[in-house]
């Protein structure tokens, strides 16, 4: 992959595709038929937005939307990790759901100024209808933050589950140096991330579920990705994403330490990704030329 921007548009569409995925398995399944309904709109939302993203990465890489998308093994996928877990219960699904759509609201106020024309108008296009997704986030974040004790100790124990694999969504990208110069990426990874931890820290401390975060900071820096599958396919000498830990520091959230090894961004992957790559490439690799 020589040209940065394509291993830029490649993580922003695989997030967008994967989570788009996951999110589609609660069709027929959610609480109530309007959340059904919702739930099914986000999901197509993110899906369209990956199709527009694997367009314009079709101008660098040559092959068209539909292989970008279905046609490449596991290990060329890089999309951050906690957008291919499992569904799990509902309370992981909203919790997951929060983290992923302010961090991508972040990321998308970031991407309307670079310099990479096509990219600044997807993203300017995106944040019209991701404004709706984050909506419906914090609507559910406030419900369960609120609820009875049940809901209320389930969804945090799924936020402070969920908080490590959602910091790695600002794992750097390769050749990041390289994108924040000519400004493709008018930000760095790190500084998004900062920007996200004040936003995200200073919510949960208002609903009083600041544990979300002391948790992360008592646990510092760690391993957040098992590599059972991904560390194979990435190659032997990979190691595991370990991410920064947090701290409190002048009355906000912020990040210590920094990233090492490699995670989705490196192409390495949970267990969870190699049964949803199956499904999801199915008809594409059975018949070949098929459209999306």
């Amino acid at each position: 992959m020589t040209d940065p921007r394509l291993a830029l548009l490649l993580a922003l569409a695989d997030d967008e595709l994967i989570i788009g995925h996951r999110q589609s398995e609660w069709t027929g399944w959610v609480p109530y038929i309007e959340e059904d309904l919702a739930m099914s709109s986000i999901s197509q939302d993110e899906i369209g937005h990956a199709r527009a993203l694997y367009e314009i990465a079709s101008t660098l890489d040559g092959r068209d939307a539909d292989e970008l998308a279905l046609g490449r093994p596991v290990s060329e996928y890089f999309n951050a990790v906690i957008c291919e877990r499992r569904n799990r219960d509902y309370a992981y699904t909203v919790a997951r759901h929060y983290l992923y759509d302010t961090a991508d609201a972040v990321r998308l106020e970031a991407l309307a100024g670079s310099e990479f024309k096509e990219l600044a108008e997807a993203a300017r296009v995106f944040r019209l209808e991701e404004r709706y997704h984050l909506e419906h986030a914090r609507a559910w974040f406030r419900r369960l933050a609120s609820g009875p004790v049940e809901a209320r100790q389930r969804f945090s124990d799924a936020l402070a589950d969920a908080l490590p694999e959602a910091i790695a969504i600002f794992e750097p990208l390769p050749m990041e140096e390289q994108l924040t110069a000519d400004g493709s990426l008018p930000e760095r990874n790190e500084d998004m991330l900062a920007a996200w931890l004040a936003g995200v820290g200073a919510q949960l401390e208002e609903v009083g579920l600041e544990r979300v975060l002391e948790a992360g900071a008592e646990a510092s820096v760690g391993d957040v990705l098992p590599t059972s599958s991904g560390a194979s396919e990435a190659g032997d000498t990979a190691r595991p994403l370990r991410i920064p830990g947090l701290q409190r520091r002048e009355g906000r959230w912020v990040h210590a330490g920094e990233f090492s090894g490699g995670g989705g961004r490196a192409g390495v992957h949970s267990d969870d990704f190699p049964p949803l790559w199956e499904e999801m490439t199915a008809l594409h690799r059975a018949h070949p030329g098929v459209r999306w």
